[in-house]
């Protein structure tokens, strides 16, 4: 991890170099995020075009569970867990937890989502330890940056990312770049705070394999859940934000005074 404090008000301004350079890094990320987006774009749609094709028509729902059938296989799943991990990596893929429950039902679905995004956090974390902060400053805008700046805070802070990855509405790819520049440990993150995630994807594949099954009542009753969660942690996410870093800073008010 490269020693330069993330979050801190006292940075030295950048040179006109370092400044052409940070662009310049930034330029590369983004064309590279954009190519990652349209190959995962090519893949959604790869899965789901068979599915979907003759929506609506006779004996479509009749014939889809051997359409299904034909993801079972390790090809299918490859694609699947590839997916999922650049959608962890690349912030704007929308979620395809809901495939997975298409592909796979509600349980074996959940497992594919689960495993593709602790694949996509791994390989975050190894690319974050590696070229460390001047990535994460090239990836998340400053606006971030600042939005998570009590992650610097050692105290409670497993306790803190656990808070963060229950509610919705707080990015969690973003906070999956940050962390390895604080002083979680990896093993820690892995095993206390990723199964966080768990539920919400369950809801999620819980849908989807409800939709492709025809059970409609049930599949309205989870998407109203997902859309009621999902409001009440907009509605909560930036004051909760704004609480943890007030927090953040009387701490540190009160470690200078003592």
């Amino acid at each position: 991890m490269k020693e330069i404090r993330l979050f801190s008000d006292k940075k030295e301004p950048l040179t006109a170099e370092q400044l052409k350079k940070k662009k310049k890094a930034q330029l590369g990320i983004r064309a590279f995020s954009c190519a990652v987006f349209l190959l995962a774009m090519a893949g959604i749609t790869y899965l789901l075009y068979p599915i979907f094709k003759g929506v609506g028509t006779d004996g479509w729902l009749e014939s889809l569970s051997e359409r299904l059938s034909g993801y079972s296989g390790i090809h299918g799943l490859a694609v699947f867990l590839l997916i999922q991990a650049m959608q962890v990596l690349i912030a704007i893929i929308p979620a395809i937890q809901v495939v997975g429950g298409v592909l796979y039902g509600w349980f074996w679905g959940a497992v594919a989502s689960f495993a593709g995004i602790v694949l996509g956090s791994l390989a975050v974390w190894g690319i974050v330890k590696k070229l460390g902060t001047p990535l994460v400053e090239a990836v998340i805008s400053e606006k971030h940056i600042k939005k998570f700046g009590f992650l610097e805070d050692e105290h409670k802070l497993l306790l803190i990312l656990v808070i963060l990855y229950i509610i919705p509405g707080i990015p969690k790819d973003v906070v999956t770049y940050i962390v390895p520049l604080t002083k979680v440990k990896m093993r820690d993150f892995f095993l206390c705070v990723m199964p966080w995630r768990i539920p919400s994807i369950l809801l999620s594949t819980a849908f989807g394999s409800n939709v492709t099954k025809g059970n409609y009542t049930a599949a309205i009753v989870f998407i109203s859940i997902i859309v009621l969660i999902a409001v009440i942690g907009l509605s909560l996410k930036d004051k909760i934000l704004e609480r943890l870093n007030k927090r953040r800073k009387r701490h540190d008010t009160n470690s200078t005074k003592e």
